[in-house]
């Protein structure tokens, strides 16, 4: 019987969006098993883990407590929906997990989640698809969808292979959430250069709407083909702002994102300089659900540091919306 151990430990602190993590080896301990062999532990294509033990528990009976706590505070009386597209955060459990379970607690994971993540650090390709092994989470490891991920690749042949473009935390923190709601699900995780210092790097509205469209016409292939695909693009918000800006700020980003206002959202980034930290793959997504036929979102919750961290001249936001399915 897994153990619902104190949440003080199993939140962790750490970064809001950016923090060194620790490596191990392939034993997890837990209280099912005096050593228990990480799934996935022996392939050399694996991707470990960057962040648990620090953004998350490494223990996965408290991965598994620490976020099925998170989801068991949300109040959800509507239940679980299917979404087309969804966008949460991707900063540590302590910082943005509570808004993250505002969304997860609410959707149902299909067969197949495509992560379109932003890569803070550009240090390889600036456009980058995943193409090798599984990705470990402890206590799982998460599958790769190579049929999804060889059709992404043709459709989008500028989407190179790399390793280097995942090696940080901005993909990995859907897994915890994806691990303990669906750990049989399969992943097809895309990187885009992109950080709060930089305002659609690489990326004018022309290109976003050819990614989007190519995305689209994958999704709805897959579809018709009976295979449904849940489009997660995360970001989060401003970055280190005062929280009056903050506020403002993350309000208007969430009118054009919500309202599927690719234009507007890459306009008022640019011109207004906002430290957004993933305004490129959300505005992909936005284009993608206008190719497949939704004009809308809905805002399901916008939250910020200030609960884990008390300076109001130094917040970040993060983000939960979900396209439903029609």
């Amino acid at each position: 019987m897994r153990r619902l151990t104190c949440l003080t430990a199993l939140l962790l602190s750490t970064a809001a969006c950016s923090a060194d993590g620790d490596d191990m080896d392939g034993i997890v301990e837990g209280d099912d098993d005096a050593e228990f062999v990480q799934p996935g532990s022996d392939d050399p294509s694996a991707r470990m883990w960057e962040k648990a033990g620090t953004w998350y528990p490494e223990d996965r009976d408290e991965l598994d407590a620490a976020v099925h706590a998170l989801l068991d505070a949300v109040e959800n009386p509507e239940g679980r929906r299917r979404a087309a597209a969804v966008v949460p955060p991707h900063a540590s459990l302590k910082f943005s997990g509570p808004t993250a379970a505002e969304l997860f607690a609410r959707i149902e994971i299909p067969d197949t989640v495509l992560i379109l993540a932003p890569d803070h650090w550009g240090n390889d390709t600036r456009a980058s698809i995943w193409t090798e092994g599984p990705w470990l989470v402890p206590g799982h490891a998460i599958e790769i969808d190579y049929e999804l991920m060889a059709k992404l690749t043709d459709a989008l042949p500028d989407l190179q292979s790399s390793r280097e473009a995942f090696s940080h935390h901005e993909s990995e923190m859907m897994l915890p959430w994806l691990q303990a709601l669906r750990p049989d699900v399969k992943i097809v995780p895309v990187a885009i250069f992109d950080n709060s210092k930089n305002d659609f790097p690489d990326f004018d509205v022309d290109r976003i709407n050819e990614y989007g469209a190519a995305i689209a016409a994958v999704v709805r292939a897959e579809e018709e083909a009976g295979r449904e695909v849940l489009i997660m693009a995360t970001t989060d918000l401003v970055h280190h702002e005062t929280k009056q800006d903050a506020a403002v700020q993350d309000e208007q980003l969430m009118e054009h994102i919500v309202g599927l206002d690719v234009q507007g959202l890459h306009g008022y980034v640019t011109a207004e300089s906002i430290t957004i930290g993933g305004e490129i793959v959300t505005s992909i997504m936005m284009s993608a659900l206008l190719e497949l036929g939704y004009d809308s979102m809905d805002l399901i919750s916008l939250g910020d540091s200030l609960h884990a961290n008390s300076d109001e001249t130094d917040v970040i936001g993060y983000p939960a919306a979900a396209a439903w399915k029609n």
